[in-house]
């Protein structure tokens, strides 16, 4: 629970510098930075970190940085606050996942909906191949065997 408490205390506190939106800049197309800045800047912060940890374990690859820059633009649909992502998180822990089933909320179809949400977001805005909007889709399922989603899963949840 203490981790979540740091998580907490980092997104209130989340600032985005000059030096991250150099580093968005060229990484992320014109429509693509768009999308991204529409996230909360905390969601911003989050999405830079995983990004940055991507850039060492996949050895500067530009498709996992990319990744890592846009795989929760689902949530700028349905944006959440420090606050209500802290309570569906704990919802989630308490219910042991049982809120999924109130995916009418919008809290609760950001927490769970929103790589699909990405996915379909990326698709109508260009031509990307399905080997890309699938990491994006699947970065929260479990038991993947694809290379880069289980590398995007573990810099996702180092940050």
């Amino acid at each position: 629970m203490f981790y979540r408490v740091k998580q907490f205390i980092a997104a209130i506190t989340a600032r985005i510098t000059k030096e991250d939106v150099d580093f968005v800049r060229t990484y992320l197309s014109q429509s693509e930075r768009a999308l991204f800045f529409r996230l909360k800047p905390y969601e911003q912060r989050h999405c830079i970190e995983v990004a940055n940890k991507l850039k060492k374990m996949a050895h500067n690859d530009r498709e996992m940085i990319r990744l890592g820059l846009l795989h929760d633009v689902g949530k700028t649909v349905y944006p959440l606050n420090p606050i209500e992502k802290s309570i569906i998180v704990v919802l989630d822990h308490v219910s042991k996942g049982k809120i999924k089933k109130y995916s009418k909320c919008k809290m609760v179809k950001c927490y769970y909906e929103h790589p699909q949400i990405g996915y379909h977001l990326m698709k109508k805005q260009g031509d990307y191949d399905e080997a890309f909007l699938n990491k994006i889709k699947k970065h929260h399922e479990k038991d993947v065997e694809d290379v880069g989603v289980c590398l995007l899963q573990q810099a996702d949840n180092l940050s």
